[in-house]
C-alpha cells in the first residue's frame, strides 16, 4: 500500500479543486489543464507554507497577429539546438505552439502580489509552483484568471539500490548469452550490462552518441570522479534549494551518469559514451530520496530550451496520486513528459522499484519510454515495478540490466566503483541505446525511437506487464546491416545458376568494407565476394549433387556478424519444383529453364480451398523463385497439414503436393 503522508494542519481548506473558470470576454487563447479529484495536501516549509501548483486559464493573448508574432518570437528564447531539433522531429508546420509561449506576466506579477512565494514558472501547463498559507489557497482559487490549485506531489521512499565495493579483477559473467573476449577486454566490468542490449556491436560500427544532447536528471553528480574524464558537459544546472548541497546528494546521481556517459577503457564504458549532456539537479537526497514533480517540470523545460534530444529520469512519483491516475493523462510530471515528446525529445524514465505494486509517474506516458529491469540471467528483477497504466496499457516498455549493474561510486578516493540495483540504472542504460540510435538515425522522431527500441526487444511478440517487451537490442533496432532477401537455392541437373548475394546496410560510411563468405556449397560452386556488400554464387547442377543440403552465407564488419542459413537443393527436373517438403515457415518455388515464365499460382488446402494467390509482386524474374511465408492472403499464418502448389506457366502447368509442419 502506497504511503501518503499527513500533517496537522487545515487540510480540509486546501481541498479546493476549482473547474476551469472561463477566460474574459476577450476571448483570449486558453489551453487544456489537467485535473485531479481527491488529492491530499503536500508537504510545508519552515513557515507552515503548503508547496501547490497554481494553473492559470490562457496565456494572456487574443488569437491572430498578436499570438503569431508572439510565436515568431520564440525563436529567440530557444538555442539554435532546440529550434534545429524541433523543425527536424516534429511533424508540424511551425516548430513552436501554445505551449511553448511564457506563463503571463501579469498574472504572476498578482499572485506574486499576494505574498505567495513563487517557486518554478512552467510553460507546458501554464502554471506556477508557489508556497502558500492554506488561509490563501481560496482566495487563490477563485480569481477570474485561475482554473486550480493543486498540491505539487512528493514521494519519500528508499530504492532498493545495493552497493558492493570492488576489492580487485573479477569477471562477471552473464548466464544466458557469451561475452566475446574483445568485450571483455573493452569494457571491463560493464561488459554484462552493455552487452545484454548489444550495444557494444553499435559502438563497434562507430557509433557512441556522438552529437547526440542528453539530459540527465538526479540528485547531483561527481564529474570530477576519473570515469568522467571525457565527458563532453555543455550545461548544469539546479532546481533545488542550496541548503540541501551535501556529499549525500552526489551519490545516485554519479552511478547513474556514469552508466550512460562514462568511459574507463578496460574498467567501465557508458553506453553513450560519445553523447555530449546536461545535467539537472532535481531530486533532494537525505538519506531516503525526496522527489518533488515541479523540479521535474521545471529541468524538462530548461532542457528543452538548451536542445536536448533525449531526456533520462531514474525517478516516480507516487505519494498525492491514486492508481487510477495513473493513465497517462493526469499527474503532472506524465503531462509535462508527453509534452517533452511532443517537442521532439525522446524520454526515458525508470519504471520504478515498487514490484507488484505497480508503476507510478511519469512512467504511465503513452509516449514515455518506460524501462524495467532484469538481472544478468535476463530475468525480471524482482523489484521491477509492473503494470498495466489505469486505462490497461503495457508497462514498462522495455527493460535492461537493473540488478547487480557496475556503477560509479561516490564519495571515492581513488578510482572506485560499486554494484548496485535498481530500475535507476536501467533507464539510463536503455537511454544510452537510443542515443546511439538517434546518431546513426538522427532524423528520428522520439515515437520512431521508442517503436524501433520496442520492437527490438526479445518479448515483442507476447508483451505482458511484467517484462514489457523485453530486454532491448540495439543492433536490431537499428537494423544496421543485413542479408536482402532471398529464398531457397533450386537447381535441376544440367542447368546453371548465377545468382548475386548482397547485404543492405543502414547508417554505415560508404568506404565500410563488409566481408562475406559462404560455407558447405557444392564442391563445383564458385563464390566471388566483391568486398562492397555484393558476391556472386555460380552453379552448374550435377548428378553427383543431388539432394537439399544447408549452405550458410556469413556477413562480417568489424566485430558485428550476420548469418542467413538456407537450404540449396540440386533436382533432376529442369521445370517446376518446390521445396523444402515439407516445410515450417516458408516455402519455395523454383522454375527451371524449361519451366517458363508464371502466370498463375495459387495455394491450396486439402479440400481445394484456396488460401493464397498474391504472388505478383513477389516473382524475382533473376532468382527464377517465388517464395511463399505460409500465410493467406490477409497475412495470417495458415495451419499445419497437406497444401497443393497449382502452377500454370506460358509453357506448363503444375500440381504440388507439400507439407507444412
Amino acid at each position: 500500500m502506497r504511503t501518503q503522508k499527513l500533517f496537522a494542519i487545515a487540510a480540509v481548506s486546501f481541498l479546493v479543486m476549482v473547474g476551469a473558470i472561463s477566460a474574459q470576454s476577450d476571448e483570449r487563447l486558453t489551453g487544456p489543464t489537467p485535473a485531479v479529484d481527491g488529492i491530499l495536501p503536500g508537504d510545508t516549509d519552515n513557515n507552515g507554507s503548503l508547496k501547490a501548483w497554481i494553473f492559470f486559464a490562457d496565456k494572456g493573448l487574443s488569437p491572430g497577429k498578436a499570438y503569431k508574432r508572439a510565436l515568431a518570437d520564440l525563436r529567440d528564447r530557444f538555442s539554435d539546438r532546440s529550434v534545429a531539433r524541433r523543425i527536424k522531429r516534429v511533424d508540424r508546420d511551425e516548430p513552436f505552439d501554445f505551449y511553448d509561449l511564457p506563463v503571463y506576466p501579469a498574472y504572476v506579477d498578482s499572485i506574486r502580489n499576494m505574498g505567495i512565494r513563487i517557486i518554478h514558472k512552467s510553460r507546458w501547463l501554464n502554471a506556477v509552483s508557489v508556497y502558500i498559507n492554506p488561509d490563501q489557497v481560496e482566495k487563490t482559487a477563485s480569481l477570474p484568471f485561475v482554473t486550480e490549485v493543486r498540491p505539487v506531489a512528493v514521494l519519500t521512499r528508499t530504492p532498493p539500490v545495493r552497493h558492493d565495493k570492488i576489492t580487485g579483477p573479477q569477471k562477471k559473467t552473464a548466464i544466458f548469452r557469451d561475452i566475446p573476449d574483445s568485450v571483455m577486454a573493452r569494457y571491463g566490468f560493464s561488459a554484462v550490462q552493455i552487452d545484454q542490449i548489444n550495444v557494444a556491436v553499435v559502438h563497434g560500427l562507430g557509433f557512441s552518441g556522438q552529437g547526440v544532447l542528453i539530459a540527465v536528471f538526479d540528485g547531483g553528480f561527481d564529474t570530477s570522479h576519473p570515469v568522467f574524464k571525457d565527458l563532453n558537459l555543455i550545461g548544469d544546472t539546479s532546481f533545488i534549494p542550496s541548503i540541501y548541497d551535501k556529499p549525500d546528494q552526489l551519490v545516485h546521481g554519479t552511478a547513474t551518469l556514469s552508466v550512460i556517459g562514462g568511459r574507463r577503457d578496460s574498467t567501465m564504458i557508458g553506453t553513450a559514451y560519445g553523447a555530449d549532456y546536461l545535467l539537472a539537479a532535481t531530486e533532494i537526497i537525505d538519506v531516503e530520496i525526496r522527489l518533488e514533480e515541479d523540479n521535474w517540470v521545471a529541468a524538462a523545460e530548461w532542457a528543452d530550451i538548451m536542445g536536448a534530444d533525449i531526456i533520462t529520469s531514474s525517478l516516480g512519483y507516487y505519494d498525492w496520486y491514486q492508481p487510477s491516475d495513473y493513465d497517462g493523462n493526469t499527474a503532472v510530471t506524465t503531462i509535462a513528459a508527453d509534452l517533452a515528446v511532443s517537442r521532439g525529445i525522446a524520454v526515458f524514465t525508470s519504471a520504478g522499484n515498487e514490484g507488484t505494486q505497480g508503476i507510478g509517474a511519469p512512467a504511465d506516458g503513452d509516449s514515455v519510454i518506460a524501462v524495467g529491469a532484469v538481472g544478468p540471467d535476463g530475468q525480471r528483477a524482482g523489484f521491477s515495478s509492473v503494470g498495466p497504466t489505469a486505462d490497461g496499457r503495457i508497462k514498462p516498455d522495455i527493460m535492461a540490466m537493473g540488478l547487480d549493474v557496475f556503477v560509479a561510486s561516490y564519495p571515492w578516493t581513488g578510482d572506485v566503483y560499486r554494484y548496485g540495483s535498481g530500475t535507476s540504472f536501467s533507464c539510463p542504460l536503455a537511454a544510452g541505446a537510443g542515443a546511439v540510435l538517434l546518431e546513426a538515425f538522427p532524423d528520428w522522431s522520439p515515437i520512431d525511437l521508442r517503436e524501433a527500441l520496442i520492437e527490438s526487444g526479445d518479448n515483442y511478440l507476447s508483451p505482458n506487464n511484467f517484462y514489457g517487451y523485453g530486454i532491448i537490442d540495439a543492433f536490431k533496432a537499428g537494423d544496421f546491416f543485413g542479408f536482402n532477401p532471398f529464398g531457397h537455392i533450386f537447381v535441376a541437373v544440367g542447368d546453371s545458376l548465377e545468382r548475386e548475394i548482397s547485404i543492405y546496410t543502414r547508417a554505415l560510411p560508404d568506404s565500410v568494407e563488409v566481408v562475406i563468405t559462404a560455407e558447405n556449397l557444392p564442391g563445383s560452386a564458385e563464390f566471388m565476394d566483391y568486398g562492397n556488400g555484393t558476391s556472386v554464387l555460380r552453379y552448374m547442377g550435377k548428378e553427383s549433387d543431388l539432394g537439399r543440403k544447408e549452405v550458410r552465407f556469413t556477413a562480417r564488419i568489424g566485430i558485428v556478424e550476420v548469418a542467413e542459413e538456407i537450404y540449396f537443393t540440386v533436382s533432376e527436373s529442369s521445370r517446376i519444383t518446390a521445396g523444402p517438403n515439407p516445410f515450417t515457415d516458408s516455402l519455395s518455388i523454383f522454375f527451371g529453364d524449361k519451366a517458363g515464365t508464371p502466370r498463375e499460382i495459387s495455394i491450396h488446402t486439402a479440400n481445394g480451398e484456396k488460401v493464397w494467390d498474391d504472388f505478383s509482386d513477389i516473382y524475382n524474374s533473376g532468382m527464377r523463385s517465388v517464395v511463399w511465408k505460409g500465410v493467406n492472403n490477409s497475412g495470417a499464418r495458415v495451419a499445419p497439414g497437406v497444401y497443393f502448389v497449382f502452377v500454370r506457366t506460358d509453357r506448363m502447368a503444375e500440381k504440388i503436393k507439400v507439407f507444412k509442419k
